[in-house]
């Protein structure tokens, strides 16, 4: 597992216990690295990705608002929300991560966690997200 895919599969711990119960995002992270001792690198990326969704959460579900097709962002699974959030984080705010690859990790982690339908759904909204953004430049799609 990469480091980077380790850092979302963590995130989507913190925003989904944040969103769900309220924990506190550092606590959460604090436990999570004393339980899967990422490497430094995956522990920067970590609070990169909680700390861009935290800072810029209406932003972010303002996009995924207009790019959700019969559904209500309310309405979503807790982990469908934070899974949606992380990839439309890294599509709008991380140029280090090309849009495909954003849209792929999300979708693995959608498979991961939820089901099939899962992640043809995340893909289905972080795809149309990607076209509106008009990233045709994106050099690794």
């Amino acid at each position: 597992m990469t480091q980077r895919r380790l850092a979302r599969e963590c995130a989507v711990e913190v925003l989904y216990r944040s969103d769900l119960v309220g924990d506190d995002p550092n606590r959460v992270i604090a436990e999570l690295c004393i339980r899967k001792n990422p490497s430094e690198e995956a522990e920067v990326y970590l609070r990169r990705i909680v700390e861009t969704v935290e800072r810029s959460q209406d932003e972010i579900d303002r996009v995924l608002r207009q790019h959700l097709k019969r559904w209500r962002l309310e309405r979503l699974t807790f982990i469908d929300r934070a899974i949606l959030r992380i990839g439309c984080a890294e599509l709008l705010f991380f140029s280090d991560v090309p849009g495909k690859v954003a849209i792929n990790e999300a979708v693995e982690l959608a498979k991961k966690f939820g089901d099939e339908k899962a992640g043809r759904f995340v893909n289905g909204v972080l795809d149309a997200i990607f076209k509106s953004l008009g990233r045709v430049g994106d050099s690794s799609q």
